[in-house]
C-alpha cells in the first residue's frame, strides 16, 4: 500500500509540473503576441489548452507503466500527440503568416480528428478504452440521465441567478426560445460528434486520471475539492488575457469556486457511471449553453454578479458532496487506474 501511494504522489506530481509547465510556457507566448491578435486567435490558445492535461497523462503512462498500455491504446495516443502538437505549431505559425485563417484551419484540424477519434473509439478494438474508462458496455443510459440532469441543474442555476437579478422573465423567453432549444436539441449532439476531443483533453486529464489519484491520497471529499482548486488556478492565463483583461482576480476567483462547485457534480456523476464519456459530455454541455460562469471573452466580472453566481452554484452543486459516492469506498474500484 505504501509504495503504491508513493507512486501515486509521483504521478500527481510530474502531470501537474507538465501541465501547468505547458499551459504557462504557451500563457507567455501568448502574453508576447497579445497586442496583434484578435480573440478568434486568443480562443485557439483557449482550445490549446484544453489539450495540455491529456497530453501531461499520457507523458505520465508511457513513463510509469508503458508496458501496461495496449497497442490499440497506445496508437490512439499517438494520434493523439501528433494532432496537439500539430495544432500548436499552426497556432504559433499562423499569427504571422495567416492570422485572418487561423481559427477556421484550427476548427478544421480538430472536427476531423474528432470524428476520427469517435470511430476509432466506437469500434474499441480488443477493449483497449477500457483502459481509460471510455467503453460503452452498460452506462449509456446513466450517462444520458446524468447528463440530462446536469442540463436541468444548469437551467434551474441560469433562472436563479436570473431571479436574483430580477431578470427572470427574460430569461425564461431565451430558454423557451426557438434558437436556444434547436442550439440544445441539435447543436450539443453535433457538437459531441465534430468538437469533443478538447473536451477529452481535459477530463481525461482532470477526472481519469487525477481524481481518483487526489482521493486515494486525501479521501473522496478533500481529493475533489483540491482537484477543483488546481482545475480552476489552472485557467490563469486566460483569465488574464482572455476572459475578463479588466479584471482578472475576480475571474480567478470565478474559476475556482466554479471548479470547485461543479467539480463536485462531474466528480459524483463519474463515479457512479465510471465512465469518462459522461464527464466530457456534462463539460461539454457546460460550455456550450450560452450562459457564461465567467468564461466569455473580455467580459467586466463585478463583486455581486461573484456572490450571486457563487450562491447559485452553492445550492445546485454543494448537495452532491453529500451522496453516498463520497462516502462508500467500494465505489472508487471502477473508476480508477488501479491507483490504491
Amino acid at each position: 500500500m505504501n509504495s503504491n501511494l508513493t507512486k501515486t504522489k509521483s504521478e500527481i506530481i510530474t502531470f501537474l509540473l507538465i501541465n501547468f509547465a505547458i499551459t504557462f510556457i504557451m500563457g507567455i507566448i501568448m502574453f508576447l503576441v497579445y497586442n496583434r491578435i484578435d480573440n478568434d486567435i486568443k480562443s485557439g490558445f483557449a482550445g490549446a489548452q484544453m489539450m495540455y492535461p491529456a497530453l501531461a497523462v499520457i507523458a505520465v503512462k508511457v513513463y510509469y507503466g508503458k508496458d501496461k498500455i495496449s497497442s490499440g491504446l497506445m496508437e490512439f495516443f499517438i494520434s493523439y500527440i501528433i494532432i496537439s502538437i500539430l495544432y500548436i505549431i499552426i497556432l504559433l505559425i499562423g499569427i504571422f503568416a495567416f492570422p485572418s485563417h487561423v481559427s477556421g484551419t484550427l476548427d478544421i484540424i480538430i472536427i476531423i480528428y474528432s470524428i476520427m477519434a469517435l470511430i476509432l473509439i466506437g469500434n474499441n478494438e480488443n477493449n483497449c478504452f477500457e483502459e481509460i474508462n471510455m467503453g460503452s458496455t452498460g452506462s449509456f443510459k446513466k450517462i444520458i440521465l446524468f447528463c440530462l440532469l446536469f442540463l436541468g441543474l444548469k437551467l434551474t442555476r441560469v433562472l436563479l441567478v436570473a431571479f436574483f437579478y430580477r431578470q427572470l422573465l427574460e430569461a425564461l423567453k431565451i430558454i423557451f426560445s426557438a434558437k436556444y432549444i434547436f442550439k440544445l436539441i441539435i447543436g450539443i449532439p453535433m457538437t459531441i460528434v465534430l468538437s469533443f476531443i478538447p473536451f477529452f483533453g481535459e477530463e481525461l486529464g482532470w477526472r481519469q486520471f487525477l481524481q481518483p489519484r487526489l482521493q486515494a491520497l486525501l479521501g473522496r471529499r478533500l481529493g475533489v475539492i483540491i482537484l477543483g482548486f488546481i482545475w480552476g488556478i489552472w485557467h490563469l492565463p486566460l483569465c488574464i488575457m482572455l476572459y475578463s483583461p479588466s479584471t482578472p482576480i475576480y475571474c480567478i476567483i470565478a474559476h475556482v469556486l466554479f471548479c470547485i462547485l461543479s467539480g463536485i457534480f462531474i466528480g459524483f456523476v463519474y463515479m457512479k457511471t465510471g465512465n469518462l464519456w459522461s464527464a466530457i459530455i456534462i463539460h461539454l454541455i457546460n460550455n456550450s449553453m450560452g450562459f457564461s460562469d465567467g468564461a466569455s471573452y473580455e467580459t467586466t466580472i463585478k463583486l455581486t454578479e461573484l456572490i450571486i453566481v457563487f450562491i447559485s452554484n452553492v445550492i445546485i452543486f454543494l448537495p452532491f458532496l453529500f451522496t453516498k459516492e463520497y462516502k462508500d469506498e467500494s465505489i472508487l474500484e471502477h473508476t480508477n487506474d488501479k491507483v490504491i
